[in-house]
């Protein structure tokens, strides 16, 4: 097999291989090599008689994005930073929204507070009243349906909704805060505290109420997450704000986003004080299922989010039967899968800790992160750009 990264050194001129020696470091056979070749993505030069050379540096690059593929699932898009930001920095230790450890802020902060300090607000955008209630929607709808619904009836109610005057954003971001936590919760927007209200929808206790205040501050923002960069693109057009709500919402709707969480609270239904922890998750991996909850793209080895989320729980729910087994899902889950718990199954967790109402978990998140989504707005209003990212064609080339 040729040593490609030999060729390397030689930067004098272009290096071709054989149709046999490309196929063979693509692991494929000819035929492949030539639907390749056909679709633009490895150039092709005339060799001697009839043959022809293949590009080296095309069939490399070809290998690591297959590679790439192979492993995740997904091309990875998380290379090179595509645009600069203020608002979080992802490290070692988790989000730092402006400077501040979001998992030291997830101790007593709320996420009103998180929502300044993200926001850049000088002053408290949350001391104007509440907006009116959303509209009366289609029964039956869930509740990020309902947001959906209700964000696109905003301009019903404020007649500033296409405004783009600084002054007035942050405050118009924190009246759509609150009108979207009272659609998610199916209620009427309030002066109270985000926390307070699914406290008080849920009907739980303290603890509890501390442990979803703790979510919302750890979900709030997690620099360009497809959500955010949904949101932002949308603010680049200078759409107003509550269509790049709708828009981060739109992302975040899917089950590899905002709704993962469900899916992890589908397994986690199994988990019984008397489950066999190991025989279900062991039964799991001989399918060759995945594990909801566990792993993270950015975070290679663990979720800081997810590690403090689940501290909280554990210091202050010690009598819960289901807490008490925390500690050995997650490390029989580790055995078996190799990683480690993500926000989602920290979110399910809580949901099933305090037996909260499909969907919470979920929700939870949501209203968090549409103060991430806030600040990614008002931050992409002020910059001059229009986000146009450009595609790699890798389709049928014309001759």
């Amino acid at each position: 097999m040729i040593n490609v990264d030999k060729y390397n050194q030689c930067m004098t001129k272009p290096i071709y291989l054989s149709a046999r020696e490309a196929a063979a470091e693509l692991g494929v056979q000819p035929a492949t090599l030539y639907a390749y070749v056909s679709r633009g993505l490895i150039s092709s030069v005339a060799g001697s008689g009839k043959r022809r050379r293949y590009d080296a540096a095309d069939v490399r690059r070809l290998k690591g994005r297959r590679a790439a593929e192979d492993h995740s699932g997904t091309r990875p898009l998380n290379g090179d930073p595509v645009l600069e930001t203020e608002l979080t920095l992802i490290s070692d230790d988790g989000p730092v929204y402006r400077g501040r450890l979001a998992t030291d802020l997830a101790e007593n902060s709320t996420l009103e507070t998180v929502a300044t300090l993200l926001w850049g607000s000088e002053e408290d955008p949350f001391a104007e009243s509440a907006p009116e209630k959303p509209p009366a929607l289609p029964p039956g709808l869930r509740p990020l349906d309902r947001l959906m619904m209700a964000l696109a009836a905003w301009p019903l109610q404020d007649r500033a909704a296409y405004t783009q005057a600084p002054k007035l954003l942050q405050i118009k971001g924190a009246a759509l805060l609150r009108y979207a936590t009272a659609a998610l919760l199916d209620t009427v927007p309030v002066e109270t505290p985000i926390h307070t209200q699914f406290a008080e929808a849920y009907g739980v206790s303290a603890s509890a109420k501390n442990a979803i205040r703790a979510a919302l501050v750890l979900s709030a923002d997690h620099e360009l997450n497809t959500s955010a960069f949904a949101a932002r693109c949308a603010a680049s057009t200078r759409a107003p704000l509550h269509a790049a709500l709708l828009s981060g919402l739109g992302a975040f709707a899917g089950p590899r986003h905002g709704a993962a969480s469900d899916r992890v609270a589908a397994w986690l239904a199994e988990v019984t004080p008397d489950t066999d922890i190991e025989a279900v998750l062991a039964d799991r991996l001989g399918r060759g299922d995945t594990l909801p909850g566990f792993g993270h793209s950015v975070y290679r080895k663990r979720d800081p989010r997810a590690d403090r989320l689940l501290d909280i729980l554990i210091r202050r729910e010690t009598g819960n039967p289901f807490v008490q087994r925390l500690p050995q899902v997650v490390n029989v889950a580790h055995d078996l899968f190799g990683q480690s718990p993500n926000i989602d199954f920290a979110l399910a967790a809580v949901q099933k800790t305090y037996d909260l109402p499909r969907d919470a978990g979920k929700m939870i998140f949501c209203a968090g992160r549409v103060t991430g989504w806030i600040a990614h707005a008002l931050e992409q209003y002020a910059a001059h750009e229009q986000i146009r990212p450009r595609a790699a064609y890798v389709g049928v080339r014309p001759g």
